[in-house]
């Protein structure tokens, strides 16, 4: 039996992760699933339970993506498609590396994860404080080739204002995002939005509502998968999915109330405070310091608090201003 200290904990902990996958368009796995940890839950238990409370916030977060306009479904459907294959790539590169006995595999793992982290981050931070003629040169930017490919068949998307785009440039950005994720053990949104944003040619709402409709279709298969094995705590689920049913909610909200060089800065302040993280964790276990470790958790969810409450407060201060 759950005490009620952890019942309020679960709660409010899906609270801030909901306004976070509401308004970035991730699920929020990678501090869901350490948060269960350090509670005491087996690691099986805590990813299925993680998993199985993502598929529930992400079906409320993608309803309200939907009435908002938010969500474009033919993209989604293509990189859901195309992510699970990667996914399940990613997935099976691990195991080889498992039966190869790969030395500090762990350390390979989450050092490329930082690395991914730092660049998305730099990138995204470094383009939201540009000026317009820096944002003139960046047309010429890999981002934009990328885009202009043309490989039929292409489709046309109307409110993103761009050229036709190839369908197998979405399917690429899919399959990258699944890749890594069953690589990393993590979900693919930290990556799949800013490229649904630079590549693709979505605003960030879309970009986010576009994202988490891909996460509900990725994470039912795997919610599903964990159910059968055993690995999901439905009592916990709930729990923190009472209190992330009333965060997506504010964080869908508050994708159409912030301009979309604040949305940019926020998302690279959020993945450069998870990249720390990591690097403080991998400090910790490859030196066997434990208190490096608990910085870490303080670090994960100290940035969940700040950027969550920084998200309320923008949009607040922008419905304010509106009313006035």
């Amino acid at each position: 039996m759950l005490n009620l200290s952890t019942i309020l904990c679960l709660v409010v902990m899906g609270f801030f992760i909901g306004i976070l996958s509401g308004f970035f368009g991730f699920g929020g796995g990678f501090i869901l699933t350490p948060f269960l940890i350090s509670l005491g839950f087996p690691a099986n238990i805590a990813v299925g339970t993680s998993v199985t409370e993502i598929f529930m916030s992400s079906t409320i977060a993608s309803l309200k993506h939907k009435r908002l306009g938010n969500v474009e479904i033919r993209i989604g459907l293509i990189i859901a498609l195309f992510s699970l294959i990667g996914t399940e790539l990613g997935a099976q590169i691990i195991e080889q590396l498992k039966k190869a006995n790969v030395l500090h595999m762990n350390f390979i793992v989450s050092l490329i994860y930082i690395l991914i982290l730092t660049l998305i981050s730099i990138c995204i931070i470094r383009e939201s404080l540009s000026s317009s003629r820096e944002k003139d040169i960046k047309k010429k930017s890999l981002w934009f080739r990328v885009r202009g490919l043309k490989i039929p068949p292409s489709i046309v998307i109307p409110r993103l204002n761009t050229e036709p785009i190839s369908i197998w440039v979405i399917a690429i950005i899919g399959f990258i995002g699944g890749l890594l994720a069953g690589f990393l053990g993590i979900g693919g949104g930290f990556l799949l939005v800013p490229l649904l944003i630079y590549v693709v040619g979505c605003k960030p709402p879309i970009a986010a509502g576009t994202c988490t409709f891909g996460i509900l279709i990725s994470c039912a298969y795997a919610s599903l998968t964990h159910t059968f094995k055993g690995n999901v705590d439905f009592i916990s689920a709930i729990l923190i999915f009472i209190g992330s049913s009333i965060g997506v909610q504010i964080g869908a909200s508050a994708t159409r109330r912030v301009k979309e060089a604040t949305f940019k800065l926020a998302f690279g302040l959020c993945l450069s405070l998870i990249s720390l993280s990591i690097i403080t964790k991998l400090i910790s276990d490859l030196y066997e310091i434990s208190a490096l470790n608990i910085l870490s958790q303080i670090i994960i969810f100290s940035a969940l608090i700040l950027i969550s409450s920084l998200i309320i407060l923008f949009s607040a201060r922008k419905t304010i201003e509106s009313q006035n």
